[in-house]
């Protein structure tokens, strides 16, 4: 008999699910839906509009977070997306651009490892970048190659512990039918955003991915 699915959601509004038609239609809840086997499984969705990586890191240091991760089986992030947007809020220059991707690599490398530290054996899922709206606008050649190359870090981190990354940059490159706003998904985009999540799901199970192993 399988055990029951804890599925542990972390993140921004991405996993909050800002955009989508209903509550129960984001991808946080159609990817809980395709693991849920029986009436035990449970899904604990602790998605924050507006969370950055840096606050990210301060949520899974506090007791409540750690007291769930070891009982996760199945745990998602989605976070680096507000980093940008304040980003370029604040004027869009390259230096702070740099300094920018390089303070969310390091997060985000901290919250999979304190998640690797209290949970070696859970399923985790990384969300990788997508080009927003504006970037067809304002810089789309700078865009691509700064959010390519986002990815590329998450790919790495992703592999020094043991988390599969969810890449959607090609799924939703120049398809502005995917969004609400400029930033978030309407319902399409979540439906294409649950979709990869499942899909990465079963290549992990096929491919049977090495669970974290560090030594300290």
């Amino acid at each position: 008999m399988d055990h029951p699915i804890i599925y542990l959601a972390l993140g921004d509004s991405l996993t909050q699910g800002v955009g989508a038609d209903q509550p129960d239609r984001h991808f946080v809840a159609q990817y809980f839906g395709k693991l849920k086997h029986s009436n035990e499984c449970r899904l604990m969705n602790m998605g924050i509009s507006g969370l950055t990586s840096g606050e990210l890191l301060e949520l899974i240091g506090t007791s409540a977070i750690r007291k769930l991760i070891p009982h996760a089986t199945h745990i998602t992030i989605t976070t680096g997306g507000c980093d940008f947007i304040d980003w370029y809020e604040k004027g869009a220059s390259m230096a702070v651009l740099t300094q920018s991707m390089k303070k969310v690599w390091d997060r985000t490398g901290k919250v999979m490892r304190q998640i690797r530290d209290l949970n070696p054996d859970a399923s985790v899922q990384v969300l990788g970048f997508y080009l927003p709206l504006p970037a067809y606008e304002w810089g789309f050649k700078l865009a691509s190659r700064v959010l390519k190359s986002m990815n590329f870090g998450y790919a790495h981190l992703s592999r020094k512990y043991g988390v599969q990354l969810v890449n959607p940059f090609d799924a939703f490159l120049y398809r502005k039918d995917f969004f609400a706003d400029e930033v978030h998904p309407n319902q399409k985009g979540y439906n294409v955003l649950a979709e990869l999540f499942q899909q990465s799901c079963v290549m992990e199970k096929k491919e049977s991915i090495p669970r974290f192993s560090l030594k300290k």
